[in-house]
C-alpha cells in the first residue's frame, strides 16, 4: 500500500500535465494573425470571377474544416478517456487514505 498510493499519485499528476499540455495550444495567442488570414482569405473569395474557381475554393475550405473537425473529436475522446481515469484514480486515492490510516494505527 506505501507504493500504490504514490503511483497513482504520480500518474495522476502526469495525466493532469498531459491535460493541461495539450489544451494550451487551443488558447488563441495570436489574434491577430488569425484576423489577418481571415481578411487574406475574404480578398482570395472576393478575387474569384469564375464561378467554378469559387465552388473549387469552398470544397476544398469545407473538406479541410470536416478534417479539423474529425481531429477536435479524436482529441476530445482521448481527453475524455484520460479525465475518466484521473477520475477513477482520484476516487481510489481518497478511498485508499482512510484504510491506509487505519491500518497504519493498528500497528
Amino acid at each position: 500500500m506505501k507504493i500504490f498510493r504514490p503511483f497513482l499519485f504520480s500518474i495522476s499528476l502526469l495525466l493532469f500535465g498531459w491535460l493541461f499540455i495539450s489544451n494550451i495550444n487551443l488558447i488563441n495567442v495570436a489574434a491577430t494573425l488569425n484576423k489577418a488570414e481571415i481578411n487574406s482569405e475574404i480578398g482570395k473569395v472576393n478575387a474569384f470571377s469564375n464561378i467554378d474557381q469559387l465552388k473549387e475554393f469552398t470544397i476544398k475550405k469545407i473538406n479541410s474544416m470536416e478534417v479539423i473537425r474529425e481531429r477536435f473529436s479524436e482529441n476530445a475522446m482521448i481527453r475524455i478517456a484520460v479525465i475518466s481515469v484521473l477520475v477513477l484514480i482520484q476516487i481510489l486515492l481518497y478511498a485508499t487514505k482512510g484504510n491506509f490510516h487505519a491500518q497504519n494505527s493498528k500497528f
